[in-house]
């Protein structure tokens, strides 16, 4: 056993989290495939990432990857790893527009003054400028209301109770929520579960009780999926890569 005190919270490396995903900078990542709900924003903030997304090999200093796409990323220098939920703003955005070759160099820019000095602010105005243009590629309402109620609510509700607020039958609402937001309501719900985990997260708590607190039936629940959406499982990212949970205001 290592006689090093331990590292204090101020002093980890912050993984910025709020309501539609998560920002997160790391001096290196290469991972094995897996597919995850989020589309996933990557930046190399020294040089180029790369991404093999369902046999598409994508490489460059920003690399935009849709949801439910299987990805395994490369890059050994610094990287900034954006995760944008199908319902966030920023994805609608980027998904109806893109990123023009300026606003990638001002994102570029931008993640690299974050790494120096990772403040909440920063990380704010950078969400932000990428949420720009959402208004014009809105979701269906009321699949956009049924986001919000299901991060809104614990437990997460049925496919029932979801239908019925929408005026759906349960058919006709699982076919519009695929139809707009590109992925199932049941991979979607599992997606929120380990957002959940995410948010819930604090030292000291145990995995098994993180895994019940955030709706899964246990903690070997928790390591199945987030090993096949995230190539990540708890124990290794705690002792490997650990970070504090900066919560943003958004």
């Amino acid at each position: 056993m290592s006689d090093s005190p331990p590292v204090p919270d101020s002093a980890l490396p912050p993984l910025f989290l709020w309501r539609g995903g998560w920002l997160m900078l790391l001096p290196s990542l290469h991972n094995r495939p897996h597919r995850h709900v989020a589309a996933s924003l990557l930046v190399g903030l020294d040089g180029d990432v790369r991404v093999d997304a369902d046999g598409e090999v994508m490489q460059g200093r920003v690399v935009l990857v849709a949801p439910e796409r299987e990805q395994d990323l490369a890059s050994d220098g610094p990287v900034a790893v954006i995760h944008l939920d199908p319902d966030e703003p920023a994805w609608c955005a980027l998904k109806a527009h893109g990123l023009s070759t300026a606003r990638q160099q001002w994102l570029c820019q931008q993640l690299g003054q974050l790494a120096a000095a990772p403040q909440p602010q920063r990380a704010t105005v950078v969400i932000e400028a990428l949420r720009e243009g959402a208004e014009s590629a809105p979701l269906d309402p009321r699949i956009a209301r049924c986001c919000q109620y299901l991060k809104d609510s614990d437990p997460l509700p049925g496919v029932a109770v979801l239908a019925a607020r929408a005026g759906l039958s349960e058919s006709r609402f699982r076919h519009l929520f695929r139809e707009q937001m590109g992925v199932t309501l049941k991979r979607y719900l599992l997606h929120l579960k380990c957002q959940r985990a995410l948010m819930l997260w604090k030292s000291g708590m145990s995995f098994t009780e993180l895994a019940v607190a955030a709706g899964f039936y246990d903690q070997p629940h928790l390591n199945r999926t987030l090993r096949a959406m995230f190539d990540a499982l708890p124990s290794r990212y705690a002792r490997e890569r650990p970070v504090r949970i900066v919560h943003l205001p958004m």
